[in-house]
């Protein structure tokens, strides 16, 4: 072997552990912001640049130079099945290469109806909803829905009720006569002055002995 093979293996080291099963996960990401030069990966939390460049060399012949890691935070969160038991997802590694050879993305196709994307977004979007993992949009969306329930009912003009995104039903849908005969008087008087006429000897005794 002369000097200069010496030097290269040297410098340019590979790992020697052949892995023939990997229990490992690699996923590519789409970065259209980098140059055909740059590649970001997802790689496991335990993972070491040179993990990931004998994998590249070894599995796919891409040799790599610079090699930068970041571990991103998840955010702390709740669900609805349990409220106010936080807790924060495991966190994410991503490492983005500097290759020899550039690599470009195909472009999208046209219409992506053939692999049901719209039907797996919407299944995707439910799940999180039924779950309790709703970005802070979704939060928004309904706090801004129940402001304006809270608005319209104070108005009285409210007669069908409120569907989940806060819109108001149609006139007659799931509506009560005891809630028309609440609500739906045009007389002029406050929410709270109606509410006082329909309060009961029962319900002022009950009311004394919850203050006692």
């Amino acid at each position: 072997m002369d000097t200069a093979s010496a030097v290269t293996k040297k410098v340019i080291a590979f790992g020697s552990k052949q892995v023939f099963l990997p229990k490992f996960t690699i996923a590519l990401v789409r970065t259209p912001n980098l140059s055909p030069y740059h590649a970001r990966f997802l790689v496991p939390l335990n993972f070491s640049k040179y993990d990931l460049r004998d994998y590249l060399y070894h599995a796919y012949s891409i040799k790599t130079h610079n090699i930068r890691s970041f571990v991103k935070q998840m955010p702390v969160r709740d669900t609805i099945q349990l409220p106010r038991h936080w807790f924060r997802e495991q966190s994410k590694k991503y490492m983005t290469v500097e290759m020899e050879q550039p690599f470009v993305w195909p472009e999208d196709p046209k219409s992506w109806e053939p692999w049901g994307k719209d039907e797996n977004d919407d299944r995707i979007k439910e799940a999180m909803r039924m779950y309790g993992s709703r970005t802070m949009s979704d939060k928004r969306k309904e706090a801004e829905g129940i402001r304006e329930q809270a608005r319209a009912f104070l108005r009285g003009d409210v007669e069908g009720g409120w569907d989940l995104e806060g819109k108001t039903k149609a006139k007659g849908e799931g509506e009560t006569e005891a809630k028309k005969e609440f609500v739906g008087k045009g007389d002029g008087k406050t929410l709270l002055q109606r509410w006082e006429e329909k309060r009961t000897p029962v319900m002022l005794g009950r009311r004394a002995l919850r203050t006692e």
